[in-house]
């Protein structure tokens, strides 16, 4: 289909149709009038030059009619005054119009319509047409499965369908696993539904019309769906932009065209006439079909733009030619002119809302900030200025529900990047800001409506406000409305990277060179207004270029898998310079890392005597408690000290050491027992060897959690070794603390009550962003013993009344705590967690990953090419790949290492290898909510997969 499928006399160009001296001919001829009938009069408004028989009457399904006054009978039917609908299918309301007022109604025949908007039955008039699609399958109205049995585990992401949609794609859902599969289901009860694979090419609409002999093909545009939100109430639903053959990869136009022609051709024969359109979506440089929609649409407003600037007839009057004629004239070929890239987004209600002060139709011209508009001259989208855009007014002032059409916005060029999951131009994002109509929800907001008192129409119309100017402003700040707008834009970032989990390969690891050249550049002396585009550039070019480890199927590491409270936590911390060090400076920031502290306590289980702090991660944590281990326990030189744990334990336990000035010969090493655990009998013996060497123990470092294997020490029995020898005993649970807070781990709770410290990381298992790991002792007191500013002072003038040596009342100095003087609010994200989602949600992720680990298990129990090397503890389980005909030669350590490379090559899932009693396994940790047994099963898969092919001959 790289070539137009048509005899060799068919003309060819960027756009067909028909020449338009002789269509406009031909209706004059034919028609007395002609009226649009549509809640937006955009359609016939592009239809220019603007012909005498051709205006606009406000008729739509969503608009009642007025009632006739009583007795008036309908007007005798004239055939030379028809009118066109917009979707007539969608209401009686321009059949019963055009009844009373004695028009006829070109509309095409309302079975065959119905029949080719069937999101299900289209694909049999695809498949006529010989125009590929995605993968599907249908889904029976009854009698059906569970939805895990209709679900495929190599499909990323799937599209599930209704037979029926709406104008703004209800009933099309972007589903990443059988459990949103299962809820379209609950949804959609007594229907069928179509599950596509997930596409994730460039989106193209193609618009056509079927006419009584011949399929015209007119142009194509580049649709913009699944736009981020615009704003807190109003976003923009979708949109399209004009393309031209040059725009897109080599051939996908010609594709595009040919497609529309098949289809319509199909359409043709069954009895269609008129206008429609065709959804493609771009896949390995061929063009899929996606749905066709048998009725007029938005961008059909573009598409009389470009028509006119090739010298064709508008497809409104193409449209009308097509049921008043037995064969269309001969065919004209267009050229686009170059730069001819108009565009448009539809705006629509994201909440239930009410509109107030609802800007008219027009054109307006926008200088920075300020809207000036409507302005006096045609709203046609050709004639707009770069500077200028059509707003088209849908709604009133008043009541408006969620999804409800708002506005139509043109503009002059386009609004966004030729990408799949294009995003908003800086430039398009301010215009609808300044557009969008006030609103408030239904408990008002007062702010609002006062600060927008005084507006005209809704817009700024030139008028001064009392903030200053961008030149007015000190250094290093933004004006307002810059701020707004680059707000909305990163919330949009925020929300799109949490809401596609699984949009993006999770292993990922860029070259060097490759991250130079799109970042490494000369220190910026100039900065930019355009911080939207910078926050673009950083996070595609940046931050996503790296593992994703929250996706699904990341079973690599022990990852963080974050939450948006907790991001918004980050950034309010940020924006409010909360530095919960001292309390003259940070009084509220302390109290909620005071508060966040006893909540953390009581999760698990520990008594209101332990205190703590908030620090960067477990490995500054295990740091923090050892040198106040040190300080308590050693006086003077510590050339004779002694530290011990077990080689799984963390390299922080090492490192720590290393920063205290232990050398390695002081850190005893030990061997663990067979079940990979610290041996408290070898720990006892080492411990009574040194005392007899006349060295010092004064430490024990045990794991809750070991990062290979998800190992517990035996904490109970090493606690006792530790008190009967007079130790310090810390307990490394950055990984397996938090599951002391189920009813799972509460058998932990005593032991954990009984260590001297304990290290907690809320960036895993608690499921923060970085960075958080926590503090938390037996003895709080002997933090300051150890930190305080005072003990340290060379000269404490300046920090004197910040840490007074009698500090008044109860306040908290968390400087003097820990090793660090600024401190960042990293308790506030856990505090938002919590406050928004409760600890039994917690509770539950925390249930779900060790589910999910067991289940694991035992897919690979009953596999017989997988063995399992050590149980799932704590979501951590080990296994090897072990073929039962494995030749005599065989590398079982190569072999695994090469099956974790060929799975994260593969680009669906990451998991990788650890180490064993000397032997290489694969590791899988499964703490991440988001991760199903598809995924797990999926992964095993894949392991089986690679295996076999590295002993296939």
């Amino acid at each position: 289909m790289s070539e137009w499928p048509s005899p060799a006399s068919r003309a060819v160009g960027d756009i067909e149709g028909v020449d338009a001296e002789t269509g406009l001919r031909l209706l004059a001829g034919l028609v007395d009038e002609v009226v649009w009938l549509d809640h937006c009069p955009a359609v016939s408004a592009s239809f220019q030059p603007a012909p005498a028989w051709l205006r606009h009457e406000p008729v739509s399904a969503w608009q009642p009619l007025p009632e006739p006054p009583p007795g008036r009978q309908p007007s005798p039917p004239d055939p030379r005054r028809v009118c066109v609908s917009f979707a007539p299918e969608h209401g009686d309301n321009a059949r019963t119009w055009a009844r009373r007022h004695g028009y006829r109604l070109l509309a095409p025949d309302g079975g065959v319509t119905a029949r080719a908007a069937d999101k299900i039955s289209a694909t049999r008039l695809f498949a006529e047409a010989g125009v590929p699609v995605p993968p599907f399958q249908v889904i029976p109205a009854t009698d059906r499965e569970p939805a895990e049995a209709y679900w495929s585990g190599r499909w990323q992401q799937a599209v599930a369908q209704r037979a029926e949609n709406n104008l703004i794609g209800r009933g099309t859902v972007l589903v990443d696993g059988p459990s949103d599969l299962r809820a379209c289901l609950d949804a959609w009860p007594d229907e069928p539904v179509k599950l596509s694979r997930f596409s994730p090419g460039i989106s193209l609409t193609v618009t056509a019309c079927a006419g009584p002999d011949r399929t015209v093909v007119s142009a194509v545009s580049h649709q913009l769906v699944g736009l981020p939100e615009l704003a807190a109430s109003w976003g923009a639903h979708c949109g399209n932009q004009l393309v031209g053959p040059d725009d897109l990869p080599e051939g996908l136009y010609g594709q595009a065209r040919a497609a529309a022609y098949h289809v319509g051709e199909v359409l043709r024969g069954h009895g269609f006439r008129g206008v429609f359109g065709l959804d493609l979506v771009e896949e390995d440089g061929r063009l899929l079909a996606v749905e066709v929609n048998p009725r007029f649409q938005t961008v059909v407003s573009l598409v009389q733009a470009a028509e006119g600037a090739a010298g064709l007839l508008p497809a409104l009057g193409l449209h009308v030619l097509s049921f008043l004629l037995p064969a269309l004239p001969s065919p004209a070929a267009g050229r686009l002119p170059p730069g001819l890239r108009h565009s448009q987004l539809v705006v629509h209600a994201r909440t239930d809302a009410v509109v107030r002060h609802l800007p008219s139709t027009g054109r307006y011209r926008r200088d920075g900030r300020t809207v000036r508009g409507p302005l006096h001259g045609p709203p046609v989208v050709s004639r707009l200025a770069d500077d200028e855009a059509l707003w088209w007014a849908v709604a009133r002032s008043g009541p408006v529900a969620a999804g409800q059409e708002l506005a139509l916005v043109q503009f002059p060029r386009p609004v966004a990047g030729l990408l799949p999951r294009p995003r908003l131009r800086p430039g398009a994002t301010a215009w609808i800001a300044a557009l969008a109509p006030d609103a408030e929800r239904e408990r008002g907001h007062a702010r609002k409506d006062e600060r927008n008192a005084g507006r005209n129409d809704g817009l700024n119309a030139g008028q001064d406000d009392d903030r200053r100017t961008e030149d007015d402003l000190p250094p290093l700040r933004l004006d307002e409305r810059r701020m707004r707008e680059a707000g909305r834009h990163a919330v949009d970032l925020v929300i799109g990277r949490m809401t596609t989990p699984g949009s993006r390969p999770p292993c990922h690891a860029p070259s060097p060179a490759a991250l130079r050249a799109a970042l490494d550049e000369p220190l910026p002396e100039h900065g930019t207004r355009d911080l939207p585009g910078l926050l673009d550039h950083v996070t595609e070019r940046a931050l996503a270029e790296a593992t994703r480890l929250d996706h699904p199927r990341c079973f690599a590491f022990v990852p963080s898998t974050g939450n948006f409270p907790a991001v918004l936590a980050d950034a309010l911390a940020s924006a409010y310079l909360s530095v919960p060090g001292a309390w003259l400076v940070g009084a509220g920031p302390t109290q909620i890392e005071l508060t966040t502290l006893r909540w953390l306590k009581t999760f698990l289980g520990l008594p209101d005597s332990h205190g703590g702090l908030f620090v960067s991660g477990g490995s500054t944590a295990n740091l923090t408690c050892l040198a106040v281990a040190r300080d308590h326990l050693l006086n003077g030189p510590q050339p004779y000290a002694r530290l011990y744990c077990s080689t799984q334990a963390h390299p922080s336990v090492a490192q720590a050491a290393h920063l205290l000035g232990l050398t390695r010969e002081q850190l005893t090493v030990l061997p663990p027992d067979d079940d990979l655990r610290l041996d408290p009998g070898i720990l006892a013996e080492h411990i009574g060897r040194d005392r007899r060497a006349g060295l010092r123990p004064f430490a024990v470092v045990a794991t809750l959690g070991t990062t290979g294997t998800g190992a517990v020490d035996p904490l109970d029995r090493v606690a006792d070794v530790c008190q009967e020898e007079g130790l310090w005993l810390h307990v490394d649970g950055a990984h397996g603390a938090a599951v002391a807070g189920t009813p799972r781990g509460h058998h932990l709770r005593s032991a954990l009550g009984r260590a001297d410290s304990l290290t907690v990381d809320p960036h895993k298992w608690l499921f923060q962003p970085y960075e958080i790991g926590c503090v938390l002792l037996r003895r709080p007191e002997l933090l300051p013993e150890t930190f305080g500013v005072a003990r340290h002072a060379l000269d404490q003038g300046y920090l004197r009344q910040a840490h007074p040596e009698a500090p008044a009342c109860e306040e908290v100095n968390l400087s003097d705590h820990g090793p660090q003087q600024s401190r960042g609010l990293r308790a506030l994200k856990l505090w938002l967690s919590l406050k928004t989602f409760g600890a039994g949600a917690f509770r539950q992720a925390i249930e779900q990953g060790v589910d999910l680990a067991e289940y694991a298990a035992g897919l690979v129990g009953a596999h017989p090419e997988l063995e399992l090397v050590t149980p799932p503890s704590l979501a951590i389980l080990t296994f090897r790949y072990r073929p039962r005909d494995a030749p005599a030669a065989w590398d079982a350590d190569a072999a695994q290492a090469h099956i974790s490379r060929r799975v994260c090559a593969d680009g669906e899932a990451v998991l990788l290898t650890t180490t064993v009693r000397g032997a290489t396994v694969l590791r899988m940790c499964t703490i991440n909510p988001t991760s199903t047994r598809a995924d797990a099963a999926y992964v095993l898969d894949l392991v089986t997969r690679y295996g076999r092919d590295d002993i296939a001959p």
